[in-house]
């Protein structure tokens, strides 16, 4: 992205930061809570953001490996990643092992 006209864009760089940090604390939650389906929706809302963000780096001219490599790339794997929670199920518990009963 071009540069700012009037001065280096530092606020708008925090900006962004918050917003992963904050983004990542709720994949953290769901994550740790294990709600696997609700992670899934979680992250498939979230796949908007690099998606997004590709797009405004090729509207805004910047180079196309960039957008796609990085930005599309995520996107995709968190897409995938959405897509494959929901299905995935908790193992069963071992069952305990038969004791001997001696008299």
């Amino acid at each position: 992205m071009p540069a700012w006209p009037r001065q280096d864009g530092a606020a708008f760089l925090k900006v962004k930061g918050v917003r992963d940090i904050a983004t990542g604390l709720v994949i953290l939650a769901l994550l740790v809570t294990g709600h696997r389906r609700a992670l899934g929706r979680a992250m498939a809302a979230i796949v908007f953001a690099p998606a997004g963000d590709m797009l405004i780096v090729l509207s805004e001219g910047g180079p196309a490996g960039t957008a796609y490599g990085v930005h599309g790339a995520t996107a995709l794997a968190v897409a995938v990643a959405a897509a494959l929670l929901p299905r995935e199920r908790p193992t069963a518990p071992a069952a305990p092992s038969p004791v001997a009963v001696t008299r």
